[in-house]
């Protein structure tokens, strides 16, 4: 069983608002409540790699095996290689609508 200081600290860490959090926030109050659970799901979602690598025991594997770690490292330099080249390579430029939306308001009497 968890010590009272690991417990501690996870509360605290929990509690934190975090990126994900204020990304949550951010879209809510800008584009309204649907979009903001949209938001929560997607960054819900970006951490269940981690959890899933976490609990089949992927962690402990790469953290008793340098070569394993040395692998996963360098499978990640290539695909961030890879990344940048793609979309180096791309024709496509990035275009910024200036257009802005009008966010409805609900009068709540």
């Amino acid at each position: 069983m968890p010590g009272f200081e690991f417990l501690i600290a996870s509360l605290v860490l929990i509690l934190m608002p975090g990126a994900s959090a204020l990304y949550t926030l951010s879209t809510g109050i800008k584009y309204g409540v649907r979009a903001s659970m949209v938001a929560a799901l997607s960054c819900t979602l970006d951490i269940m790699p981690h959890i899933l690598a976490s609990v089949l025991g992927l962690a402990a594997l790469l953290n008793s095996s340098a070569v394993a770690f040395e692998l996963v490292k360098w499978a990640g330099i290539a695909y961030l290689l890879y990344l940048a080249f793609s979309s180096w390579q791309s024709s496509r430029t990035l275009a910024i609508d200036s257009t802005e939306q009008q966010v409805s308001t609900v009068n709540c009497q």
